[in-house]
């Protein structure tokens, strides 16, 4: 098939009313793909799904901090303690999570002695201190070289469980989440939970 005859092909397409239309929203549809899949490809592939052992069913959940994760986890282990049904974790952080950034510093001193003609003299110093966060780059983007990274700390747990109603179950999860994250009891609340 020549050029000419492939021009009069797709000239007859577009003369036909329908079929210009059908054209006209499939490659509107496909520019809209193309522009989902560039600019936000984080949408597409970002939940992470966390499996539960008691009944093999899939949570889709977007556990991206350390927060949730977390929470998950407690949520995982409290419900393995015997005695205990279904559970709700709420966890209070004293802040957010802190970076330490890499430095790199530069001192530089530089010592003058000058003599006049009359023999006066004079000493000059200068000190420049310079100091500049050390960069890295990846992923196409600049960003900051991390030493180390503190995790929020833990101040409060509160849990609504089923079988708290016990005292003895009640104690096995105040002592497990004390043990876990390093808090006193007094500071693990558990309550039995309301249907």
């Amino acid at each position: 098939m020549d050029f000419k005859k492939l021009k009069n092909e797709v000239s007859k397409l577009f003369k036909n009313k329908y079929m210009g239309n059908i054209l006209a929203v499939l490659l509107v549809i496909g520019f809209i793909l193309i522009a989902i899949t560039i600019l936000a490809p984080g949408l597409l592939n970002g939940k992470n799904e966390v499996l539960t052992e008691e009944n093999n069913t899939k949570v889709n959940t977007t556990a991206s901090t350390y927060e949730d994760k977390q929470k998950i986890e407690l949520t995982n282990i409290l419900r393995k303690i015997d005695g205990v049904g279904e559970v709700d974790v709420m966890i209070n952080f004293e802040s957010g999570e802190e970076k330490v950034a890499a430095y790199d510093s530069t001192n530089q001193t530089t010592k003058t002695e000058e003599t006049d003609t009359n023999g006066g003299k004079r000493v000059s110093d200068q000190q420049n201190d310079t100091t500049k966060v050390v960069m890295s780059s990846e992923s196409g983007g600049n960003s900051p070289v991390i030493l180390k990274t503190y995790k929020p700390k833990v101040i409060g747990v509160v849990i609504a469980a089923e079988g708290a109603e016990s005292s003895k179950v009640r104690y096995d999860i105040e002592k497990a989440v004390s043990s876990l994250y390093g808090i006193s009891v007094e500071k693990v609340n558990v309550y039995p939970m309301g249907i």
